[in-house]
């Protein structure tokens, strides 16, 4: 008889949902037939996670592998790149899904800690929002908390500007489009909902300065990675910190910071008011040290989840599971895709979605909406440069 703790299959599964976009999923089966699921999701990594599921799968063909651990310590080393590591975090959130599973426990509860019952969130609409004049952005904000009942919208509506790239004039025309897109969304959602605003570090210090006063001015109440904070001494952080509380602004980063050591250096330096690590960089349980620590250390926390409903599911329950959290990210609106692969979605109410309360993470994925990865990605672009709303690149 097969041993039930016995991994017997990894498969990585996609989900072709734009030319800028292809959600990965990870599954893991055991002996008994249990499955647990994980995300794995990497823009523009893709064809690097397609091998190295390939080869894992391989290698539980060949040899007998009793749970996730011996799948991580395959792949791990000492230095990461952002493939691998989305990989290596799927494979942990498919280890624990499936513990969950087994024990019949949801997620949150496998994780320990407070077990919220539900978690503030916010929607980011940025990847949705196709028609990128201001009143489309605006149009597609209205909609979205009209939808959702979101608390507040997430846009980014700098697109094209590089400090380092643009001449004078240029910078200039394409910070005024962005001031703009943020006026529309802010007038139309009126008191309804709050409005952050995401600059994806496009800005050297002089122009996050501008930035963040402009932004607090249109009522900007959260403003991330107006530069690449890690570039810029401590004390200039925590100066435009507090110009952004001035103008009634919180300071929001931190989503490439991968260790416990890099939270404690981000913590130090005293320039933010919230921070965002990311699940699919640091794994779960290294997350949640990092987070609980941040908490601890007086720091709101949040977490930066731009990706598919896998890791939106997790995503609930690790917030849930930890006695401080601020509010969840959540990528709401970029397709429909979403409702095939998670038919029976969350309940959402005032502003916060309800944990899932059933076994794991809560769903398994439709997998008529999914396609084995292993032969191929689909339409993947070779380069994200100026596609709009693919985040950083646009």
């Amino acid at each position: 008889m097969t041993h039930a703790k016995l991994i017997t299959d990894v498969t990585l599964w996609q989900a072709h949902v734009s030319a800028k976009t292809t959600w990965l999923f990870l599954r893991l089966r055991d002996g008994a037939g249990r499955e647990g699921w994980g995300e794995a999701t990497s823009f523009g990594n893709e064809v690097e996670i397609v091998a190295l599921a390939s080869s894992l799968a391989d290698r539980v063909r060949q040899t007998p592998i009793h749970g996730a651990p011996p799948l991580i310590d395959a792949l791990h080393q000492v230095e990461i790149a952002p493939g691998r590591r989305a990989l290596l975090s799927a494979i942990e959130q498919a280890g624990l899904d499936l513990a969950a599973r087994r024990a019949d426990l949801p997620l949150a509860d496998m994780l320990g800690g407070a077990r919220h019952a539900s978690v503030a969130f916010y929607a980011n609409i940025n990847r949705g929002i196709s028609d990128r004049s201001p009143e489309g952005f605006a149009k597609r904000a209205r909609d979205i908390v009209d939808a959702t009942g979101a608390c507040a919208v997430k846009i980014a509506p700098f697109d094209g500007y590089r400090w380092d790239r643009l001449d004078w004039l240029d910078q200039r025309a394409v910070m005024e489009l962005g001031f703009a897109r943020v006026a529309a969304v802010r007038a139309e959602l009126n008191a309804d909902a709050d409005v952050f605003v995401d600059c994806h570090e496009r800005f050297d210090l002089k122009g996050a300065r501008t930035v963040a006063a402009e932004l607090c001015r249109l009522g900007v109440v959260w403003i991330e990675d107006p530069a690449a904070m890690a570039l810029i001494a401590p004390e200039d952080q925590r100066r435009l910190r507090a110009a952004c509380h001035s103008g009634g602004a919180r300071l929001a980063g931190g989503e490439a910071l991968v260790t416990s050591a890099q939270m404690a250096e981000f913590i130090a330096q005293g320039g933010h008011d919230v921070v965002l690590p990311d699940l699919r960089l640091t794994g779960l349980q290294e997350g949640i040290a990092m987070l609980r620590l941040a908490a601890a250390s007086g720091l709101a926390t949040s977490l930066h989840n731009p990706v598919g409903p896998v890791l939106d599911a997790i995503s609930v329950e690790v917030a849930a599971s930890l006695p401080a959290f601020l509010i969840l990210e959540r990528q709401i609106g970029e397709t429909e895709v979403t409702a095939q692969i998670r038919p029976n979605p969350p309940m959402v109410q005032n502003g916060r979605v309800a944990t899932s309360g059933s076994a794991g993470f809560g769903f398994a994925p439709d997998m008529g909406f999914l396609t084995p990865a292993i032969g191929g990605i689909e339409e993947r672009l070779a380069s994200f440069t100026g596609t709009a709303g693919a985040g950083p690149d646009a």
